[in-house]
């Protein structure tokens, strides 16, 4: 008798043994996969067992779901195999907002479910899927201190809404995941959301002090054998053609040419990727900001290959499960590929080592940029290595190397280290992390270092951190995101979110916040405190919150906030508050408003916020968002205003239509992006983008540039 056979035996036993409905499922081995349509009514299923059952999050903690919802598992050499019911006696109340693939599915009826592949209690891949079949996926890395979900993998999944609820099939290829091959159990969790309840439910980890993305909460699944992945290849021929109109000069271009993504899995847990001519035309643009600071503003990153296995390069106190630090990224792969204002820089060839060889994490990265106007080609290289240490923590090594601007050598290297447990004051969760940085530049000297400490300790009632950093005057990472240096950080929070035994009322908010910036010599520059006095979540999805804030604020030159109106240095304190309601979007038509009113520097600001949802079925989805501020200071009045509108068609999971279009008065231009994405079968994509920017004045409106972009690429598997 094999060992799967004897576990698939003693299923019943051991899962009874587990808390939540057990913490322990098993997979059963089929000779026959199941077909991926979402009716459950293959055969082989009758020999799965189902899982156990779910426990309540919200609002009933601990208590069984409201609705029955079962979970089986089969596998063969090829791929996992999912069969979910969520039955529900009122179907017709059902939420399904989106077909769309990789869509923001937050009210919808959906399950979610993660895979720790190499039980390292860490790091997962995470899917999901809501009644409509919307699919999404994403990778996530030291227990959700990165949720990469970009991350686009090859998988099936379909589901169906009947007179008993909703049902959905999901085929997971093995090729499509990296995992251990000597390793006999992974880690799974699974939750459940029923849209028109807002109810949460679990199948392990039932705490609202951790989150599905707390990987070391998760249960097991056990029976897994005979996993295969073939060659681990995977190649990727793509075509990309692009037509551009430049009316401001009249130039009009039309080029086209091949290029190449390959995946190669030197092992079931580590990948070599390689791209060549690398295009990006199907990248969605940034949203638009209005900066009303003296720092820069920061812009995800939004391309493909960089966000693949992202997380394995997060460093210092980005890498504790803590939300990120913006304050300081050593390593901003956004510097990569585009220059200062955003264009693009052609990447001619780029390969990426990442993954997990035993108890270690390797994200290596060498990409070689081609020569645009006056900047020549760069060599661009960052390379990761963390080990885990006991249950759950991590220490680290980063480097990076090679400067984007073309200007003097950089390197950056740098040490960190993540303490974590969750048996913190009798079961909590804390967090401990520190890292320290140098770099080393061509043409600076001394001062080149970075190092910083923090603590937290979230949980559903009582949250609280403190932290501490200081980035000295020539710190200066090329490949990086530094928005303020010479400076030492100070910051604390407090939150307390009691529930009530009210009606109607889901949760309450109070909190205190403050962070200090002060220069390396100790001087003080900033200093801000924030508390929120009242904050309160409805059990419709409503929710409200009142925010005050007190700034001190010191300008050691004079800041040009706007054309022609200049703060004058000097030292400034200011207080301001802010009411934001919000309502659930679950309704048909929903909205957000914000105000901010009061003093500002030498003078006052007025900030207005309106955002408005419509979503009428769950093919189409149209959002309106304007932002307005009014700001008079002693130098002069001015405004800014930005407007947004989106409409994002879903015709099935497979093919989708989103149109983004904003406008702000910084500009005066008006940005278009339209875009189609057709996945006619799951190993290919097509990919149609229209961009406009039209220049707008009181008057008129006058198109100054457009785009067409076409790309075609179809994954071939070996």
């Amino acid at each position: 008798m094999s060992s799967g056979t004897l576990l698939t035996l003693l299923a019943p036993l051991l899962a009874a043994s587990g808390d939540g409905g057990g913490s322990i499922s098993f997979s059963t081995p089929t000779p026959t996969p199941p077909v991926i349509d979402g009716k459950l009514d293959d055969a082989v299923w009758a020999s799965a067992r189902p899982i156990g059952e779910f426990r309540q999050i919200d609002p009933e903690l601990g208590a069984p779901c409201s609705e029955e919802t079962e979970v089986r598992f089969l596998h063969d050499s090829d791929a996992l195999y999912l069969f979910i019911r969520c039955a529900d006696r009122e179907p017709g109340l059902i939420l399904g907002t989106s077909r769309e693939r990789d869509a923001f599915l937050d009210v919808d009826d959906r399950v979610e479910i993660v895979f720790d592949t190499f039980h390292d209690r860490r790091n997962a891949f995470f899917f999901q899927i809501n009644a409509e079949g919307s699919k999404g996926d994403a990778l996530i890395t030291n227990n959700g201190a990165n949720f990469n979900k970009p991350w686009d993998g090859l998988w099936e999944g379909a589901a169906r809404i009947d007179e008993h609820g909703w049902s959905a099939e999901l085929a997971l290829p093995f090729k499509t995941l990296a995992f251990d091959p000597d390793g006999a159990v992974w880690g799974f969790n699974i939750e459940r959301y029923i849209g028109r309840k807002r109810e949460s439910a679990r199948w392990a980890n039932v705490s609202r002090d951790y989150r599905l993305f707390n990987i070391y909460q998760c249960g097991e699944l056990r029976g897994l054998e005979g996993m295969q992945q073939g060659l681990g290849l995977d190649v990727v021929p793509f075509f990309a053609s692009n037509w551009e109109n430049d009316r401001t000069d009249g130039d009009k271009t039309l080029q086209g040419e091949p290029g190449f993504d390959l995946f190669y899995k030197l092992n079931p847990s580590l990948t070599l990727a390689l791209t060549v001519n690398t295009d990006f035309a199907e990248t969605e643009v940034d949203a638009r900001q209005i900066n009303l600071t003296r720092f820069p503003l920061f812009f995800p990153e939004r391309r493909d290959f960089f966000l693949q296995d992202a997380g394995l390069f997060e460093f210092g106190l980005n890498n504790s499960g803590g939300g990120g630090d913006r304050a300081l990224i050593p390593f901003f792969s956004r510097r990569i590929g585009l220059d200062a204002n955003g264009e693009e820089v052609p990447i001619m060839a780029g390969a990426k080592l990442t993954g997990r060889a035993g108890e270690y994490g390797i994200g290596v990265l060498d990409v070689v940029t081609d020569d645009v106007d006056d900047l020549d080609g760069q060599n661009l290289f960052a390379g990761r290595i963390s080990r885990d240490l006991g249950a759950q923590s991590t220490v680290g090594l980063i480097v990076t190397d090679g400067n984007p601007n073309g200007e003097a050598d950089n390197t950056v290297y740098g040490l960190d280290a993540t303490w974590r447990t969750s048996e913190f004051r009798g079961g909590k969760s804390l967090v401990t992390s520190g890292f320290f940085l140098r770099a080393d530049s061509e043409d600076l000297s001394g001062d080149e270092g970075a190092f910083g400490l923090a603590v937290s300790a979230p949980s559903d009632l009582w949250s609280w951190n403190l932290g501490a950093l200081e980035i000295q005057e020539n710190f200066v990472p090329a490949l990086g995101f530094v928005p303020r240096s010479d400076i030492r950080r100070y910051l604390g929070g407090l939150q307390y979110e009691p529930r009530p035994d009210w009606d109607g009322v889901r949760q309450l908010e109070f909190g205190v916040s403050s962070a200090a910036f002060t220069d390396t010599s100790g001087e003080l520059e900033t200093w801000t405190s924030t508390v929120q006095p009242f904050g309160v979540s409805f059990e419709t999805g409503d929710e409200l919150r009142l925010e005050l804030e007190h700034t001190r604020d010191e300008l050691d030159e004079d800041f040009e906030i706007s054309d022609g109106v200049t703060i004058p240095t000097g030292v400034y304190q200011f207080t301001r508050g802010t009411l934001e309601v919000e309502t659930a979007e679950k309704r048909s038509f929903s909205g957000t408003a914000a105000a901010s009113l009061g003093e500002f520097f030498d003078g006052d600001r007025a900030s207005y916020g309106l955002g408005v949802r419509w979503q009428p079925g769950p093919g189409f989805v149209a959002t309106a968002g304007y932002e307005r501020n009014n700001v008079d200071l002693e130098d002069g009045r001015f405004e800014t205003q930005l407007a947004r509108l989106r409409a994002n068609i879903s015709f099935s999971p497979e093919l989708s239509w989103n149109s983004f279009v904003q406008w702000d008065t910084e500009s005066d231009t008006i940005g278009v992006q339209s875009r189609l994405r057709w996945i006619p079968v799951p190993h290919q994509e097509v990919f149609l983008v229209f961009n406009e920017n039209v220049e707008a004045d009181s008057s008129s409106t006058t198109a100054i540039f457009q785009e067409l972009s076409f790309k075609i690429a179809y994954a071939i598997r070996f």
